[in-house]
């Protein structure tokens, strides 16, 4: 992303959502914390200022607290506390954040809190190709990756697998993930089901063949309408995201 589209005095303001993740019996089965800047970022800039690095270190650190059990949060004038029951808790972040020290910190920090509570903190990695710029930066974020999962008991989850998506596209194996979360339906498996294509079909069969080898779980994200969450019902998908099942709340 061109780092000119923020301005060098200008403020980016940071807000929070959160939105339920259900199982296939439309039970709660956990929640997604993600963080969005106003205006909008598709993604780091080239050159980041040193005030904007402090303001997104802030919002991230204030993002995990608001995962931590009996977390508050001010809504307004009123001070609420955090009553969610779901037992995952996924937190959003781009993958080269994960090479920030005191956010690296903080994770495990509200990972370990997490632990106590017997709740789960899962990493949902953004993983944008043109983050990491070369390969010494992909060396280091494969060793954070390891890292993270070695000194606790976190999991983490690969963000936006799509049917495009190629083994030369991917960081790493995606045997280092416990979930890969697709966005249902894409493109592509819309192109496919005017056509009458067996893309359906095969996808199916790819799925199975992740979960066989890797031992993940799926989650179809960003469903939005009656007819994808018919459709991803079709597709051995575990568990099951978006607006048709649940609208994100602003926190």
């Amino acid at each position: 992303m061109n780092s000119e589209k923020i301005s060098p005095v200008g403020t980016v303001n940071f807000k929070f959502s959160r939105q339920a993740i259900l199982e296939r019996s439309c039970t709660l089965w956990g929640s997604e914390i993600q963080v969005h800047s106003e205006p909008a970022l598709d993604s780091l800039p080239d050159v980041t200022p040193p005030f904007y690095s402090e303001q997104l270190k802030g919002a991230y650190r204030e993002a995990l607290h608001r995962t931590k059990p009996g977390a508050t949060a001010r809504k307004g004038k009123i001070l609420q506390v955090d009553h969610n029951p779901a037992l995952h808790k996924f937190f959003r972040i781009e993958q080269s954040l994960l090479l920030n020290d005191d956010i690296l910190k903080e994770i495990v920090s509200t990972s370990n809190m997490l632990e106590k509570y017997k709740q789960q903190l899962i990493i949902s990695v953004e993983n944008p190709l043109d983050a990491l710029p070369g390969p010494v930066e992909r060396r280091a974020m494969i060793r954070q990756l390891y890292s993270l999962k070695d000194r606790s008991s976190i999991k983490l989850a690969y963000n936006n697998y799509t049917l495009n998506t190629k083994h030369t596209d991917l960081l790493i194996d995606l045997s280092l993930y416990d979930y890969i979360k697709m966005p249902f339906p894409d493109s592509a498996l819309r192109l496919s089901l005017n056509t009458r294509s067996d893309l359906l079909d095969r996808l199916y069969e790819h799925m199975l063949e992740l979960m066989s080898s890797t031992k993940v779980s799926f989650i179809a994200d960003n469903v939005e309408h009656a007819d994808s969450a018919l459709l991803a019902r079709r597709l051995p998908f575990d568990y099951f995201q978006g607006r048709y099942f649940s609208p994100a709340d602003s926190l």
